[in-house]
């Protein structure tokens, strides 16, 4: 299914879709930028749900063009390791 993915462009249009489908159904945006979820969080429980037994993985960078696109803004988180960032979300509750 998903392939490694460290760019939005790296998924086949099959896979984009998917992730913009995760994107539309789990988050709704909101004026500010929410500090309490980054990128790493949120496409963590992504490649968690879509099967990690496939193989995949998609960065945090792929996670945040995917938002991007998806008509997020997105804010670095700063002194992170590895590139990560905010998002303009509404509170996020899973129960997974």
């Amino acid at each position: 299914m998903l392939p490694n993915a460290d760019s939005f462009n790296d998924l086949s249009p099959e896979d984009k879709a998917l992730l913009l489908k995760y994107i539309e159904t789990n988050f709704k945006q909101i004026e500010s930028i929410n500090r309490k979820h980054s990128a790493y969080f949120l496409k963590a429980r992504f490649n968690r749900l879509t099967g990690p037994d496939k193989g995949h993985h998609i960065t945090s960078r792929c996670f945040m063009e995917a938002m991007v696109k998806s008509g997020y803004k997105a804010s670095p988180v700063r002194g992170a390791r590895e590139p990560n960032w905010y998002f303009n979300i509404g509170t996020v509750h899973f129960t997974d």
